[in-house]
């Protein structure tokens, strides 16, 4: 099959309806990692009623989770309504998550390795196809990739109109610290996986050594050393909203470590809580709608330059 892209090979493996919704599945092959069997699905999602401009959002989501996150299989959920509103809505998925398949080295994966291999292409091929550099959205992991990828790649970081991170937590603490046992958490090293289906934390695994790498970040951090992700945010000077859905504190926390002017919060306390069991359903109504038109004030009135070919 041609490739659907100037940049790498990408194929378009599927062209789907969710609801109302059309539902393109593209399958990537950068080519920048060292593992060759690394591929990264990205689906694409267009409301098709819509006649105007559409702007491009990426929704990363977080971890033990994939596209269904953001996007029910019936075309509900936060990709759902920002589809409806005349976004080009794009949801990435991790290596080994939803359509991205397994690949060589996934057992080796972790916060840098994934943020500055995978998310750069992710934002060239979005760019490519739309014509604008997108605005970002993360929710969880998904934030702390998007945080790092922005702090250590400037290039990227100077094309990213907005960024939306939701539950980014803090430099401290990860909520499995708070769930595992201090003996599960010791054991992380003895085993390739960690079960998220088995555990009800949601439909995917992942790699012992990501957890590990989160945790190590921690514990240097609690012992006073500089901290990855949270002590550079400052270099982050884009449009910036903050979102909690647990600890208001950690949102504001976090805001306030942004760098620029235009940082906002939304925080838990104001809104319902969410039906986190359903898929599609971690974000309150009222909170999407919120995230849906600050997105329509920051990102509807800039002038986003032409792709850029190279990150």
């Amino acid at each position: 099959m041609q490739s659907s892209s100037r940049l790498f090979p990408v194929a378009l493996s599927a062209t789907e309806m969710a609801g109302e919704l059309y539902e393109d599945v593209y399958h990537m092959k950068p080519g920048v990692s060292t593992d060759p069997t690394v591929r990264l699905a990205v689906t694409r999602v267009r409301d098709p009623a819509w006649q105007g401009e559409r702007f491009p959002v990426v929704l990363l989501h977080s971890e033990f989770h994939n596209r269904r996150l953001w996007l029910t299989p019936m075309g509900e959920g936060f990709a759902g309504l920002l589809a409806s509103y005349g976004y080009d809505v794009w949801l990435p998925e991790m290596r080994g998550h939803g359509l991205s398949p397994g690949n060589r080295d996934w057992a080796k994966g972790h916060e840098a390795l994934l943020a500055e291999e995978d998310l750069p292409p992710v934002h060239r091929f979005v760019a490519e196809q739309s014509g604008h550099e997108p605005a970002w959205v993360g929710q969880g992991l998904g934030a702390r990739l998007l945080a790092h990828v922005m702090i250590h790649n400037h290039q990227l970081l100077q094309l990213i109109p907005a960024a939306v991170f939701i539950d980014p937590g803090s430099p401290g603490s990860h909520w499995t610290t708070r769930v595992m046992s201090f003996f599960e958490r010791l054991n992380l090293g003895r085993h390739e996986r960690v079960s998220g289906p088995r555990r009800g934390w949601g439909p995917e695994d992942e790699p012992s050594f990501l957890l590990r790498d989160i945790h190590r970040s921690q514990r240097r951090y609690r012992r006073r050393r500089p901290h990855p992700i949270y002590d550079s945010l400052r270099v982050i000077r884009c449009p910036t909203l903050s979102v909690s859905l647990a600890s208001d504190e950690e949102a504001r926390t976090f805001a306030g470590l942004l760098g620029g002017q235009v940082r906002q919060t939304l925080v838990a306390s104001r809104y319902e809580t969410a039906r986190s069991g359903e898929e599609g359903c971690t974000l309150a109504p009222a909170i999407q709608n919120d995230m849906r038109a600050w997105l329509d004030e920051v990102c509807r009135i800039s002038q986003p330059e032409p792709f850029s070919r190279a990150l």
